[in-house]
């Protein structure tokens, strides 16, 4: 028989994540405020709620936006505490605050279940986990890491453990660190350009044949030269700037100097002022290019 896997939260990376383990030979019931239709054409199994996954499946993968998705899918009067089964386990490859993530782990296991902290990162967003090329971080009891394997398998050819509980999430943080320092540089760069009188289609053409190229620059290029931020494919600006404060408190527990990051945190909040949330993340082009 097929192994049966739940998958929560459908979207811009949890869809093709969960189609890699229906392409992978598992059995996939899903549950999502988004591409339920799209999940079943591929062959998924539609669950009615969180609770119904839970229900169906012992192994469940979370991929939430923000940790107030929790509320519902977990916590709620259909979230999987209702029908959680001792034994199951939880593998969280969503982002939020490791004390969210505590929360969860103490709720889960006072049902006899078990939570993995997992992340994901991706050099290209949904097209990188589609090809199977994206990272899952994993982090927890190394016993119940080593089981789930197969399902990490899955999803990607590229999965590493991190250590204990907690520590993918550091990780991930820094990587994301990164993250928003190389968008301020390229959206900087291409605004410079295009003041000083340069077609920014050849300027991205350019810049990916020169020293300055990086997979932002690969990746979020042509949208910034065309300023086409409406369709967001690596996140929305209010969900990549629940990272800002994360990073922020790392920072300073490590005692770390951040001084490229701050400047860039400034622009993601102004870019929240100015109505961004939904935009791509790439979008406070906008906001800098309107700069003098």
């Amino acid at each position: 028989m097929k192994q049966k896997i739940g998958f929560i939260g459908l979207g811009i990376m949890g869809f093709p994540a969960a189609v890699n383990l229906l392409r992978g030979g598992f059995d996939v019931v899903g549950y999502s405020l988004d591409n339920l239709g799209k999940f079943a054409a591929a062959g998924g199994i539609v669950a009615a709620s969180s609770a119904e996954v839970a229900k169906s499946a012992d192994i469940i993968v979370h991929c939430l936006p923000l940790a107030e998705a929790l509320d519902d899918v977990v916590y709620g009067p259909n979230g999987i505490l209702k029908t959680l089964r001792p034994g199951s386990v939880v593998i969280e490859l969503s982002s939020y605050a490791l004390e969210d993530k505590e929360r969860l782990l103490t709720a889960l296991n006072g049902v006899g279940a078990h939570l993995l902290d997992c992340e994901m990162t991706s050099r290209a967003g949904q097209e990188t986990v589609a090809n199977r090329e994206f990272c899952i971080l994993i982090s927890g009891d190394p016993k119940t890491c080593e089981t789930m394997q197969p399902v990490f398998d899955g999803m990607t050819d590229n999965s590493f453990y991190i250590g204990p509980f907690g520590s993918s999430l550091t990780v991930k943080l820094v990587i994301n660190h990164l993250v928003s320092i190389h968008i301020m540089a390229a959206v900087e760069t291409i605004s410079l350009g295009i003041k000083a009188g340069l077609d920014p289609n050849v300027l991205i053409g350019l810049l990916e044949k020169s020293a300055g190229d990086s997979a932002v620059i690969r990746k979020y290029g042509s949208r910034i030269a065309t300023r086409s931020f409406d369709e967001n494919i690596g996140g929305t600006v209010r969900v990549f700037s629940k990272y800002f404060n994360l990073i922020e408190t790392l920072a300073r527990s490590a005692e770390a100097a951040t001084p490229l990051f701050h400047i860039t945190h400034q622009y993601y909040r102004r870019a929240l002022e100015a109505g961004f949330e939904k935009r791509d993340i790439s979008s406070i082009f906008e906001i800098l290019h309107a700069d003098r």
